[in-house]
Parts: structure tokens; C-alpha cells; sequence
């Protein structure tokens, strides 16, 4: 490492591969074989369990349209997402903020404005009520969607080491309320719904998703106290 060479890659490597020497290793089967295993516990997971942030990732993903723009919020927004494969045609932005939830709703908004594809954000429930003032402007798209994941507090603070249920956990850290977007929707013109079971969830999406009259909100309430317990076994169960 005492020369520096400025060279193309493609001389570089048509040189450098002269030099090299074929390995035969078992790292591509065994790392198949893990991944497929890994498949078929997710899907068997999913199978299984009760109505949740989960199981509403599980519906929502595959209901997005192909070649429209995805936006994820923080926290528990964008990690529930990373665990499902989200169709290669969908453009995924995450904004991350100075103290992760700032601005979600307004980068959303104003990539749906400057832009002629049709644009979802998912959020939580913390984050759509810190950036709610985003929805205060004249020019968010008709077919612009807010997908509202409400669980009653940031959840995140669950999953991540140190919870404990104490009043200054549920005060302080999880910000636990009793607020819903029905009003704010009614105020800023959006079209609203809501879903609470599986079943519903289905059909509020296709409701959803055939509508772009005017930008909606579709409020999807989980439980509060199970979200946790029910990712971090799925996380124990794929071991």
C-alpha cells in the first residue's frame, strides 16, 4: 500500500483478473439455504398472529401501486418496512430528521408536489402529530396518501432496550394519547377513514388507493400493548 494508481477500472481489472485464482466455496448455497429458511418462518409467523403494526405492514406493502413513491417516517415506520419486499418499481425515501420524526409529512408532501408520481407516506402516529402544520398548504396532489399507523404513542420506545411501563415511560418516552387525525383531516380538506381489524384494513386500502378526488388519510389503529411483544418474538423465531 505504498503506490497510488490512477488507472480506469476497466484496465484495472482486465489486468487484475489475469491474476487471479477461482475459489470454490459453499457461501452462496449456505447463504440461499438461510434465506429461504428465513422466508418460510416470516411467512409462518405472519400466518399466525393477531391484528398488529405487523400484520398491517403485511396488508399495506403489497397494496402499493407499482411506479408510485414511498415515504416512511421514523421510527417503527421505516423498520417495519425494511422486512418486507416492496416492489423494485416503488421509489423509497425515509427522512430522517434531527431527532428522527422531524419534517416526515412535509418531505412527503413536497416530493408529491414536485413530481408527477402518485405518493404514499406511512407514518406513526407521534410523527404525523409533530408535522401536522405539513398538511396547512394549497398545493398537496389529489392523489396524495397518508397511510397513519396509530398504536397510541411512539412505539418504537417498546422495541428499543430500557422500556419499562412506568408513568414516566408512558409520559415521557412513549407519549401516550388518545388523538386520531379525524379532525385535522376535516379541517385540511382530506378525505378520511379508518381501519381497526384485518378484514377492514383490506378494504380501506382498495377504498384508498380508488379515490384521488382529494388527498386522504387512512387512520389504522393497533393495540398499544402487544405491538412489541409481537415483533420481538418474530425476531425470536427466525433464530
Amino acid at each position: 500500500m505504498t503506490q497510488h494508481f490512477k488507472v480506469c477500472p476497466n484496465l484495472f481489472f482486465n489486468h487484475f483478473l489475469l491474476s487471479t485464482t477461482t475459489i470454490e466455496t459453499q457461501y452462496f448455497s449456505t447463504f440461499k439455504a438461510v434465506a429461504k429458511l428465513r422466508e418460510k418462518k416470516h411467512q409462518e409467523y405472519l400466518a399466525k398472529i393477531p391484528f398488529s403494526d405487523f400484520k398491517a405492514f403485511e396488508k399495506i406493502i403489497p397494496s402499493l401501486s407499482e411506479n408510485s413513491m414511498l415515504h416512511l417516517s421514523n421510527s417503527s415506520a421505516i423498520r417495519y418496512a425494511q422486512l418486507f419486499d416492496i416492489n423494485p418499481s416503488i421509489q423509497v425515501f425515509c427522512n430522517r430528521g434531527t431527532s428522527g420524526i422531524d419534517g416526515s409529512t412535509s418531505t412527503a408532501i413536497g416530493a408529491a408536489v414536485a413530481n408527477e408520481k402518485p405518493t404514499v407516506l406511512i407514518t406513526g402516529d407521534i410523527g404525523f402529530l409533530y408535522d401536522s402544520n405539513a398538511l396547512w398548504n394549497e398545493y398537496t396532489p389529489k392523489n396524495f396518501k397518508i397511510i397513519l399507523i396509530n398504536n397510541g404513542g411512539g412505539g418504537i420506545f417498546r422495541i428499543l432496550p430500557g422500556h419499562d411501563e412506568t408513568p414516566v415511560f408512558n409520559k415521557f418516552f412513549e407519549t401516550s394519547h388518545c388523538l386520531t387525525a379525524e379532525q385535522l383531516a376535516k379541517m385540511y380538506g382530506f378525505e378520511y377513514s379508518i381501519a381497526s381489524t384485518e378484514a377492514n384494513l383490506e378494504t380501506s386500502l382498495k377504498a384508498l388507493f380508488a379515490q384521488n378526488e382529494r388527498p386522504s388519510i387512512l387512520e389504522v389503529f393497533t393495540p398499544t400493548l402487544d405491538n412489541d411483544k409481537i415483533l420481538l418474538q418474530y425476531f425470536r423465531e427466525l433464530k
